[in-house]
């Protein structure tokens, strides 16, 4: 009777998507022999490439090349839950199972969790009602639609909290508008406040000092205004009125948000996170603190990092690595060192990047349209190449 050993992924999205294939590929002839299982649980059916919302809401991209099927991207071997199915009830790392609102039981020999962000609007009276967000696919829907009709005004793009899931956004949404209005000859009717709720020194727009003083420059620059600290305590919706929890009031136009990001509300439920709903994570094994047969990968883990989706797919070589190890025992064992690469649009044909790790501080090159050509190449090949792990 074979001993199959099972893997479960709690979670689809860029992360569970990623972990998933490159898993397979290390486990290919075991999978093909019965040796091994891997499930993948996630509730929706729709896979959606969440960096490209942004350039989505300023007519870059459609949203038909942003969504797909989640089955089509998976390798045909694995086993996909959506829906109930797929609908995590409980992730019971003592009893190495996951529960599923359909009741069903999975068990499992490694788990990796990939439960990724919600967003805590909840948390900032006014907030979703009075702004727009690149984040979420209606707002960003909505969003194109008030960018398409902008004539100028008052714009604030506000970061609400930190850690956020693609730390760099705001930073691109702020500088493509500035490009925008001035390419469509309304700069001057344009003014541009960035807010960011941390302010040592006064003025920071981004947490990597390297970066920071780079961007700092170009906002200067562009005469885009930066207030910080600005830790934002309410919106108020009708009178379109920002404020902060340091006493600064601001009137405005349009707002464009960065909502509160939290862990899953499954990693509460299970109560294996912190007050934030992080799951405490090994910097260099990516194991779940305490577990050595759980991994945490992408956004769901409280590394000081970048959650993006290039962090998600550098922690995908190390993970299926090691759980291929696991089961196999002759591939030794990898340490994640903090990789992470994001392309920043510094215009609507110019962008920059940042490519560093745990040791190695980041220093955004000059802004070109060769990197602006690499960060769409980037976005177009996800579908083809970094989602089905090709490489």
């Amino acid at each position: 009777m074979k001993n199959t050993k099972r893997i479960v992924v709690a979670g689809g999205g860029i992360a569970g998507t990623i972990v998933t294939n490159r898993i397979a590929q290390k486990l290919s002839e075991e999978l093909n022999r019965g040796e091994a299982e891997i499930e993948v649980l996630t509730e929706s059916e729709d896979h959606i490439y969440l960096p490209g919302q942004l350039l989505l809401s300023f007519g870059i991209e459609d949203q038909s090349s942003l969504v797909k099927k989640e089955k089509y991207l998976l390798d045909s071997r694995i086993k996909l839950h959506t829906s109930i199915s797929g609908k995590m009830k409980k992730i019971d790392v003592a009893n190495h199972e996951v529960i599923t609102e359909d009741g069903k039981i999975h068990r499992y020999d490694n788990l990796i969790i990939a439960t990724g962000v919600e967003y805590g609007w909840d948390e900032i009276k006014g907030y979703k009602e009075g702004s727009f967000t690149p984040f979420e696919m209606d707002s960003a829907m909505k969003l194109r639609e008030r960018l398409a009709d902008f004539s100028g005004g008052t714009v604030v793009i506000n970061v609400s909290k930190l850690p956020h899931r693609c730390p760099v956004a705001p930073l691109e949404v702020t500088m493509l508008l500035e490009d925008m209005a001035k390419k469509r000859g309304i700069r001057e009717k344009t003014k541009i406040i960035y807010t960011f709720p941390v302010g040592n020194p006064s003025g920071r727009v981004f947490g990597i000092d390297t970066t920071n003083k780079v961007i700092s420059k170009m906002f200067e620059e562009r005469g885009i205004e930066v207030i910080s600290p600005f830790n934002v305590s309410s919106v108020d919706p009708d009178k379109k009125v920002i404020e902060s929890s340091e006493g600064e009031k601001i009137n405005y136009d349009l707002l464009i948000s960065v909502p509160p990001n939290v862990g899953s509300r499954i990693i509460q439920d299970s109560e294996i996170g912190d007050r934030r709903r992080w799951v405490p994570t090994d910097k260099f094994t990516l194991n779940m603190k305490g577990h050595s047969d759980v991994y945490v990968i992408g956004d769901a883990t409280d590394l000081p990092i970048s959650k993006a989706g290039s962090t998600a797919d550098f922690e995908s070589y190390v993970i299926a690595n090691n759980v291929a190890n696991d089961i196999k025992g002759n591939l030794g064992r990898k340490s994640f060192d903090g990789s992470v690469l994001c392309y920043i649009a510094t215009g609507m044909d110019s962008a920059t990047y940042i490519r560093f790790n745990y040791n190695r501080p980041p220093v955004p090159p000059p802004p070109s349209y060769v990197h602006w050509w690499g960060k769409l190449m980037y976005n177009k090949m996800y579908w083809t190449v970094t989602a089905k792990a090709i490489v």
